[in-house]
């Protein structure tokens, strides 16, 4: 499952909750003030391979690029 970020827009508060995709955009208490005015914030998503090498892998043209 995913771990999603929110913002609490009463208190300020940063918080992560790991959710199934279908429940991405349910309400989130904030566990701080338990304020439900809460915003799920853009996140960043990294992946890496690590299992056997590949021939796309090991290749010097292979470039990774953080979004």
């Amino acid at each position: 499952m995913p771990i999603y970020a929110f913002d609490c827009t009463k208190c300020g508060a940063e918080f992560n909750l790991r959710r199934k995709f279908d429940e991405m955009d349910e309400p989130a208490p904030c566990p701080e003030c338990g304020g439900g005015d809460t915003k799920r914030k853009i996140s960043v998503f990294y992946a890496t391979n690590t299992g056997s090498s590949t021939a796309a892998a090991s290749s010097p043209k292979t470039t990774v690029r953080h979004i």
